[in-house]
């Protein structure tokens, strides 16, 4: 493995003291950066792109429910025009919590999440500039990270997909590859800290990112180092950071069967490069956008990304040819280059194969997905090759003339994304009294919203009256009167969590034939309350990320302790 010199062409040395001052600048730009791209979501309005009314109505009802005072909520009591939905189940919390905190100071939530998004892109800026600091120069790095922040497929996710998880996502990919590089080269219990942490955050951001990056990391561990005792680290760190994410991973695993899971995107319709004429003589990224439409805008983006990353990768290969002998920069540069283009392969159907045979693989729904990790190897190429460039002489101006055109052409397909972002302020209140998606429902419910209901609860056989003191949160109470024994039905959807207590009696519940809460009551007056608690694998989800988080700390303590251990010779003069 070639020295740190080695790995960070044109970088130079400074002292500790200096280490903050000289970082503030390029962290500031990236920040100020930020705020120009996500500029046009402040001052227009928060894109409408296909998956952007979905993010709204859950954000706005996961704020609901930690208001009703859940700390981490497991149920919407909003969805479903009040008859709940268990989305926080089976989807990442993390950019729900965000937005979340910004809705303490925002006006709205929608402002909410665009500061969310904002904070979102100045961090992936962030990360890319620390991730590019472990191989190449500060400035460098820098340009690495507006590379990466102005990438097609970073901007699209936000102004035309409006993915709101999916962006996030953005943040947590370089930072993984980071840790696992700081790990192959022995940093020790701060570099398996710090990949832990990552990787946690990743599974807590979007699921089908956290699979794809999972695909792809063997390959760059591989390529990083071949020392089993260093492979086991980066495979401890990944297994604490799954552990530390187990209240949200465990539950999936053991509860996947209470909703209806429905697939009704088929990988092999999602390809790069299938319809590229079409896409290439067609108005793009147009004002009514479809899937399809968004699969053709992609195609364009890929086409950007890929003759980006084939220049790039010539003039490396160009440098490298005339100077053969820094074969350890060569094996730094080899290892992006080869995680890069098996990631933009992936996009094509030419590993069809591959999505085939490898299980979960086609859960991932969309092969585009992949342009995130292409996105974060291309923008380090691009540096790489301008250095490159700079430094071998032959033809410098038409070479950097032509990484500068193609830099153009990828900046110019994310302007026009921005430029012509769907925009709909009144479609996202209309989208609060939507249904969730059919792959969030649970498999009781017959699908139908009962708006006709006008009272809190239907009594199916018996004689009762029913009056609801609160119907609409995690803990429903009502008061019952029933002159003989009697079934009732209220209003909230069947879900196992749900417990049903009579006079302070925990009392058996189940659905009814439409999939709503039944539950019988004797004759008399009674106090009812019906509260959404944990089951046994989210309460065992939960303690395994508590010790999980528990063995973290104790990690970075050892690491602390290691870092600032007393040398002999001081402790000797001391006594």
């Amino acid at each position: 493995m070639a020295d740190a010199a080695t790995l960070r062409p044109g970088r130079a040395q400074h002292h500790n003291g200096s280490h903050i001052k000289r970082h503030l600048i390029p962290c500031a730009g990236i920040v100020i950066l930020a705020t120009v791209i996500a500029a046009p979501v402040f001052l227009r309005g928060f894109p409408a792109g296909f998956d952007a009314v979905r993010h709204y109505r859950w954000t706005s009802q996961f704020i609901d429910a930690l208001r009703d005072g859940a700390l981490y909520p497991r149920w919407l009591p909003a969805a479903n025009d009040g008859q709940g939905s268990p989305v926080p189940l089976y989807y990442p919390p993390l950019p729900f919590y965000v937005a979340a905190a910004f809705s303490l100071v925002a006006a709205n939530t929608l402002q909410a999440i665009a500061l969310s998004c904002w904070l979102a892109l100045a961090l992936s800026g962030l990360a890319m500039y620390a991730f590019g600091r472990s191989m190449v120069s500060d400035g460098m790095s820098f340009i690495a990270a507006a590379l990466y922040m102005t990438a097609p497929y970073h901007l699209t996710d936000l102004y035309q997909g409006t993915t709101v998880s999916e962006f996030w996502a953005f943040v947590w990919v370089p930072l993984i590859f980071l840790g696992a590089r700081r790990v192959s080269v022995g940093t020790g219990l701060q570099g398996v800290s710090f990949l832990a942490i990552c990787y946690a955050l990743l599974i807590m951001t979007h699921v089908p990112v956290i699979f794809l990056t999972s695909f792809i990391l063997p390959i760059y561990t591989i390529l990083l180092t071949r020392n089993p005792r260093n492979l086991l680290r980066i495979m401890g760190s990944l297994g604490l950071g799954v552990g530390i994410a187990a209240m949200f991973l465990i539950p999936v695993l053991l509860e996947i069967g209470y909703i209806k899971l429905f697939f009704k995107f088929d990988y092999k319709d999602y390809f790069l490069f299938e319809h590229v004429r079409s896409a290439l003589t067609s108005n793009r990224f147009p004002a009514e956008s479809s899937l399809f439409s968004y699969s053709l805008d992609l195609d364009v983006v890929g086409l950007g990304l890929l003759a980006l990353f084939c220049l790039s990768s010539f003039l490396v290969w160009s440098y490298w040819r005339a100077r053969a002998s820094e074969t350890g920069w060569l094996r730094s540069v080899l290892q992006i280059w080869i995680v890069t283009a098996f990631s933009i392969l992936m996009t094509t159907r030419l590993t069809d194969p591959i999505w085939r045979i490898t299980p979960g693989l086609s859960y991932l729904f969309f092969p585009y997905r992949f342009l995130i990790v292409a996105s974060v190897g291309t923008s380090l190429l691009a540096v790489l090759a301008g250095w490159a460039a700079l430094r071998n002489g032959g033809l410098r101006t038409l070479k950097i003339g032509a990484l500068a055109i193609v830099i153009l052409l990828n900046l110019a397909i994310s302007v026009l994304a921005i430029w012509r972002a769907p925009l709909s302020s009144d479609g996202f209140a209309e989208g609060l009294g939507r249904r969730d998606t059919r792959e969030y429902r649970p498999r009781w419910w017959d699908g139908q919203l009962r708006r006709e209901w006008q009272t809190a609860a239907v009594v199916e056989s018996g004689d009762a009256q029913v009056h609801a003191i609160d119907e609409w949160g995690i803990e429903r109470s009502y008061a019952t009167n029933a002159g003989v024994e009697s079934v009732i039905t209220l209003r909230a959807l069947y879900f196992p969590g749900w417990i049903a207590r009579v006079d302070g009696q925990k009392r058996e519940i189940a659905p009814n034939q439409d999939g709503y809460v039944q539950i019988r009551v004797e004759p008399g007056e009674h106090n009812l309350t019906l509260r959404f608690e944990d089951t046994w694998p989210r309460i065992l989800g939960n303690i395994v990320s508590a010790v999980s988080f528990l063995i973290l700390l104790l990690l970075c303590y050892l690491a602390w302790a290691r870092e600032h251990k007393p040398e002999v010779g001081y402790l000797a003069r001391g006594s």
